[in-house]
């Protein structure tokens, strides 16, 4: 039976967990049905409550972790609102848990002191405005943070390519709000969309022509000391949106250092838990970190579950049913790739279950002997059978 090397009881003890962000509207984050999609992403690695939408505990997912051969890990903890969501973490406070969150929660929904670790310490960590301050400076690619008011002063010194990121502590992910910049026609969109959303400061960073896009991740706490993870090629498009990962092997021995030094001053500063980081490896051999992830990522589920695919070969993925009357043909295909060894399910989250009925999405692990293999089971079937592969919240149909 396959089991994860670590799963989040043995890295932070004792906890209940949400990887769920706030649901205060936020213009970085994918849309709420993928935050909903992804609240059971991690349930496979935690052995401990995590809080999920109730969409994810259907009797189809419960299905599909069967025919890979896994105890379908029901949550204790669901919700299907805000307000029901706010009930269990305010419920958890009361009872004195110890709750490991993705992103800082306002201070009336969770108190700081029901956090597993410092909370300001956490938002500090993960806000992209003080990376110059945690990473080591041979490793930092030159960015300047500017208020608003001042950008397009500040931008007349610099010239393109470059990319503009929220300088601000509002939590981000998948690449939303990450805007780069080739023509000052993408500059001019990407200005105004700052303006649009009303950030208080912008990163300025220099763009980065990298051989490869590395996610190394590491885990600390006391019980299990520094441990690196593993690392994966991230798969993005060319506005620089998240689209899955790939896990490779042969991953310079400087970038893992690099993340490990990183991942070392967080540990220093209070920090526990999983990291990831995104450290670009450029022709030259130079190391340039451009994002720090202090909590679980994407791809975390798939390092950890590495060592039992037998298999040299893993890619993480997200997918959607084209459309809501396509929701049962795509979930009959998903269970033959599962049932064929090929596929592992993460979450299923049934479309059909809510009010309004919404295409289902799948996140899961595929896992082979050839890259090659997983390309041909996407483009021959997931084609042509009602899905669309998903960057962070937007659907695409396969080609």
């Amino acid at each position: 039976m396959m089991k994860p090397k670590y799963t989040i009881r043995d890295i932070y003890g004792d906890v209940v967990v949400t990887v769920r962000p706030a649901h205060e509207n936020n213009p970085w984050m994918p849309s709420e049905n993928k935050l909903n999609a992804l609240s059971a992403r991690e349930s496979l690695i935690a052995d401990v409550p995590v809080l999920v939408h109730a969409a994810t505990q259907s009797e189809k997912a419960r299905q599909l972790f069967q025919l890979a051969g896994l105890h379908f890990q029901e949550q204790p903890y669901v919700y299907r609102s805000k307000e029901q969501y706010d009930e269990v973490l305010k419920m958890w406070e009361d009872k004195g848990k110890k709750v490991v969150l993705q992103y800082i929660h306002d201070k009336k929904t969770l108190d700081r002191d029901a956090y597993w670790m410092d909370a300001d310490l956490l938002n500090y960590l993960n806000s992209k405005a003080y990376l110059s301050e945690i990473v080591p400076k041979q490793f930092i690619p030159k960015r300047t943070v500017v208020e608003s008011n001042y950008l397009q002063k500040e931008l007349k010194k610099w010239t393109l390519p470059l990319v503009l990121k929220p300088g601000d502590d509002t939590p981000t992910a998948g690449g939303y709000g990450v805007q780069i910049c080739h023509t000052d026609e993408q500059l001019e969109k990407a200005k105004k969309l700052f303006m649009q959303e009303g950030s208080k400061s912008v990163i300025i960073e220099k763009y980065v022509e990298e051989l490869e896009n590395y996610s190394c991740q590491y885990a600390y706490s006391e019980k299990i000391g520094l441990q690196y993870l593993g690392t994966s090629v991230q798969i993005t498009n060319d506005e620089g949106l998240y689209a899955g990962n790939v896990i490779v092997s042969d991953v310079p021995e400087q970038v893992i250092e690099a993340g490990r030094q990183i991942m070392q001053v967080g540990i220093d500063k209070g920090y526990v838990g999983v990291a990831g980081f995104d450290l670009l490896w450029t022709a030259d051999g130079q190391v340039q970190a451009i994002d720090l992830n202090f909590r679980l990522n994407g791809s975390t589920s798939m390092l950890l579950y590495y060592d039992s695919f037998e298999r040299p070969v893993a890619k993480f993925f997200t997918y959607d049913a084209a459309s809501v009357d396509d929701n049962e043909a795509f979930y009959n295909m998903l269970a033959d790739y599962v049932a064929q060894g090929v596929l592992l399910p993460l979450s299923y989250y049934d479309g059909d279950l809510l009010e309004e009925k919404e295409p289902s999405t799948f996140v899961c692990i595929w896992y082979a002997q050839k890259l090659e293999e997983i390309e041909r089971y996407e483009k021959s079937s997931f084609k042509y059978r009602g899905c669309r592969s998903t960057i962070m919240g937007k659907g695409y149909v396969y080609t």
